[in-house]
């Protein structure tokens, strides 16, 4: 079975948030908070860069305009 980088990106990104969650949630202790954020903000930025890298390249971004041919004219 294959799992393509987006898929993988998707996971690790919502590791992320649920390690985000989790630390606010359950913590006693300031450290444990502070880890729990870093620990998820690295993994939904790891996350993010991963699904970036499966995208193709020939997509255009947003920032590059489309190009458009010129109608063909007869003369």
């Amino acid at each position: 079975m294959t799992i393509s980088k987006t898929t993988i990106g998707y996971l690790v990104q919502l590791g992320g948030i649920a390690a985000i969650t989790l630390g606010a949630i359950f913590s006693v202790h300031h450290a444990a908070i502070g880890a729990a954020f870093l620990g998820g903000a690295a993994a939904f930025y790891v996350g993010e860069k991963i699904r970036k890298l499966a995208a193709p390249a020939t997509t255009k971004s947003a920032t590059q305009p489309a190009t458009v041919a010129a109608p063909k004219t007869t003369s």
